[in-house]
């Protein structure tokens, strides 16, 4: 996802939910008003999503390095869709013919975005591949803009980046095209969910394209089938993994989203680099110096900035009110 992740997301001109359980899944922005109560809880519940998402990567991290990134992937994803199931079984019903095609690309999109970011995140630290992968949905939102401010945001962000894989940085080539994939793909699960959901109902898109992208893993994974049967502890430790990412963040978002604006919601979700560079110290150990904590810091101000210029002229925020992490 970023669980970036259904769901989860993302930024984009756009986007849909944060990447494997129903908040990766896409959803449309909330008719009714938010309900005035709860000023403090909102905002803490929104972070709390966030840092969902973001424990979820950091101990997929300790998966991967286990059963390795296609196997880990295809555990955390299955699972996700078998909650989605679970929770809903007709939603694995065929969408129209004329949708069908939009949501195997979406599919394909977020199977594209999570392979990359797993990728990513095995190689360099966390905060780091969450901060560059935010450059996709960015460039998204802008797309088709002339307004000076969104350029803006874009360059501050392009700045944060370019700091980040400079000579002082804690990411490699490898690391760098696996993260900028992750944000080409992320933008593209973007603009295919926003196009899907527009006709389907949200959770139906969700459960999909993440049942779609687990199916398109399986025969890879059953190549290394063995090696998961060896490791019953990581097998364990993707269930966590898969609830962090879905289940308990999906519960959450809903509460979060009758207290708070989508708006206000998007702009909170910038904070989400931060948030994995935290991550990633305390569960992973990973330090980062003083430049790449200031990269960040201007990643997440052209992401909240981009989101409050979207909500000023009604325009879809490049933070979706869904979580935007991949699945």
């Amino acid at each position: 996802m970023r669980s970036r992740r259904t769901a989860k997301r993302g930024p984009a001109g756009s986007s849909v939910g944060p990447p494997v359980g129903p908040p990766a899944g896409p959803s449309a922005e909330p008719s009714a008003a938010p309900r005035q109560r709860g000023p403090l809880l909102a905002p803490l519940l929104v972070v709390a999503i966030a840092f969902m998402f973001q424990t979820g990567s950091a101990l997929a991290t300790k998966v991967i390095g286990a059963v390795g990134i296609v196997d880990a992937l295809w555990l955390r994803t299955a699972l996700a869709a078998f909650i989605l199931i679970a929770v809903r079984p007709r939603s694995l019903r065929l969408p129209p013919r004329r949708q069908r095609a939009t949501v195997a690309l979406l599919a394909l999109s977020l199977l594209g975005m999570n392979l990359s970011f797993y990728g990513a995140i095995s190689v360099a630290p966390l905060g780091i591949v969450v901060a560059i992968e935010f450059g996709g949905p960015l460039v998204v939102a802008v797309v088709g803009s002339r307004r000076l401010t969104d350029f803006v945001w874009v360059g501050l962000a392009a700045a944060g980046i370019a700091a980040l894989v400079g000579p002082r940085g804690s990411i490699g080539p490898g690391g760098l095209v696996l993260s900028l994939s992750a944000g080409l793909f992320w933008g593209l699960y973007l603009v295919f969910g926003r196009r899907a959901v527009s006709t389907l109902e949200p959770l139906h898109v969700t459960t999909l394209m993440v049942t779609g992208s687990a199916v398109l893993l399986t025969p890879v994974a059953l190549l290394f089938a063995p090696r998961l049967a060896q490791h019953p502890s990581a097998v364990a430790l993707g269930a966590v993994v898969a609830a962090l990412s879905s289940a308990a963040p999906y519960f959450v978002e809903l509460v979060a989203l009758r207290l708070v604006r989508a708006a206000t919601y998007s702009v909170l979700l910038s904070l989400e680099p931060a948030i994995a560079a935290l991550t990633g110290f305390l569960l992973l150990g990973q330090t980062l110096n003083g430049l790449e904590l200031a990269a960040i810091g201007a990643v997440m101000i052209a992401a909240g900035g981009a989101s409050w210029s979207a909500a000023r002229r009604h325009a879809p925020a490049p933070l979706p009110p869904d979580g935007g992490a991949p699945v």
